[in-house]
């Protein structure tokens, strides 16, 4: 009966390891400021996704507008003025864009990098002991069975790596003044790795002094 328990609490811890393996995350990996930048604060973005997918494109836009746009800063969709990005391959088209319609002082491009789906092996291990949740022993018993092993057994993994990149070019020199490389690990959805990518672009051009 002891032992029908322990499988029953190792299959469970199997399926909670399993679970929290696969839960979603993203992080930026590299970032980089330019340390000479020292024109005002940037306030207004011109957002572009590079994506072929034309609802994944606006969603991503959409999203990343929502967020930029917190903290008094403006941002605009590129799709609402550049529809096919294929049609903006001339400089002075962009130009035209950037700053007669828009008035941007910041365009913000974001290019899918790679999509990977990476199997590693988790080996066994012994998580911890498990009291016993019954009677029925004396002091020396309860003891013996209390400190019996809970193992894990060993698994393969597969996890869904999309690494995307952000650069951040000032309208007013032409340079880049912002970049950076994100990872994102088993998302569940395209929308939830663009809340986290916009958090943490946003957040590392603050930590810059490139905005407020």
């Amino acid at each position: 009966m002891l032992k029908g328990k322990l499988f029953v609490v190792s299959i469970m811890l199997l399926l909670i390891t399993i679970i929290q393996g696969c839960s979603s995350t993203t992080k930026l990996v590299d970032s980089w400021a330019d340390s000479g930048y020292q024109g005002e604060k940037l306030r207004k973005f011109l957002v572009i996704g590079v994506v072929k997918d034309d609802l994944m494109r606006r969603t991503f836009e959409d999203q990343f507008v929502g967020k930029m746009t917190q903290g008094g800063r403006e941002a605009v969709a590129s799709y609402v003025y550049m529809p096919h990005l294929q049609d903006y391959k001339e400089r002075e088209k962009i130009e035209a864009v950037v700053k007669k319609k828009v008035g941007a002082d910041a365009v913000l491009v974001t290019t899918l990098q790679d999509v990977e789906n990476r199997k590693d092996y988790v080996p066994p291990r012994v998580d911890y002991y498990v009291p016993a949740a019954w009677g029925g022993y004396g002091y020396y018993g309860y003891y013996f069975q209390s400190m019996q092993p809970i193992y894990t057994p060993g698994y393969e993994r597969t996890t869904k790596v999309v690494r995307l990149e952000t650069r951040v070019f000032s309208v007013k020199t032409g340079k880049m003044v912002w970049g950076g490389a994100t990872e994102s690990f088993n998302p569940s959805s395209a929308g939830q790795i663009v809340a986290k990518l916009a958090s943490l672009v946003v957040s590392d051009m603050k930590k810059a002094g490139l905005i407020k």
